[in-house]
């Protein structure tokens, strides 16, 4: 049998203080945990965004464009500490989604908003 890994991650509009406190209390994140990166593990959207390059997009095959993460090894860094994604925009989703697939990630997305 294989064991695959998950990783939970938030990503709200919260603030960073009321998005930590409801981690917390999820069990999504634990500041006392040695991994705990005080930098990365939570991060407000804009950061997240500017740190990772954003989206770009290149034709594909289709000729549509098709986006990818313009900076793949800070993607990487981020990703592999992030747990909460804080004042959080449609666009973050968005990009931390597609990194993600990028990566051969499974991904499932749920919440009460439309974005």
């Amino acid at each position: 049998t294989t064991l695959f890994r998950s990783t939970v991650r938030m990503v709200t509009g919260d603030n960073v203080e009321t998005a930590k406190a409801i981690a917390q209390k999820c069990y999504i994140f634990d500041p006392s945990h040695p991994e705990y990166d005080h930098n990365l593990t939570v991060m407000e959207g804009p950061v997240f965004r500017k740190f990772v390059g954003g989206l770009v997009y290149e034709e594909s095959d289709t000729l549509k464009q098709k986006p990818k993460i313009a900076n793949m090894a800070k993607f990487k860094e981020v990703v592999a500490k992030l747990r909460v994604l804080a004042r959080s925009s449609p666009a973050d989703k968005h990009i931390l989604v597609t990194g993600l697939k990028e990566l051969d990630h499974v991904v499932a997305v749920t919440g009460d908003g439309t974005n």
